[in-house]
């Protein structure tokens, strides 16, 4: 078989990462209601397939995107700053009042899922093979442009719902 055929890609994804010293995780009352008005904005459909939580079978979920909570506590700031202003993380993080933001207390950010939210159905989120959690960025990513009726993993063939 030449590689220009369709093949199958194993791969064994060893992390090895220090992630700074963090609270315990915690569903903060701006996490839930950021949540809600992000499922409002994408109209309630997943980033990657367009699946609401009725075709999905399972509630939508709101990923931490582009900073992952448990790496608040080692992300430079100002950098962060810098990038979204200059529209590098996308409309909504640039829109961010970023004049009133402590650095002291980045959850103002982090768990403002309106700036930093990507909604996700659970297969994109945390599956196997599938989700943001469990895939290379690249992988996860051709998810959402692939074609329709791909078959991507043995157990998933590309579908969008929109």
């Amino acid at each position: 078989m030449a590689v220009t055929d369709t093949h199958e890609e194993k791969e064994t994804l060893a992390v090895d990462v220090l992630l700074p010293g963090h609270e315990p995780r915690a569903t903060t009352a701006l996490f839930e209601r950021t949540k809600k008005q992000l499922i409002a904005r994408e109209g309630g459909r997943c980033y990657v397939c367009g699946a609401t939580a009725q075709e999905s079978g399972q509630p939508l979920e709101a990923h931490h995107h582009p900073i992952e909570r448990s790496l608040a506590n080692m992300i430079d700031w100002p950098a962060v700053q810098a990038a979204a202003r200059a529209g590098a993380l996308g409309p909504h993080a640039a829109a961010f009042d970023w004049a009133a933001f402590d650095p002291a207390d980045p959850y103002t950010f982090v768990d403002d899922m309106t700036v930093n939210g990507l909604l996700l159905c659970r297969q994109h989120h945390t599956g196997k093979d599938a989700g943001i959690h469990a895939l290379p960025f690249p992988l996860w990513l051709a998810q959402k442009f692939g074609r329709e009726g791909y078959q991507f993993t043995p157990g998933e063939v590309i579908h969008h719902a929109t």
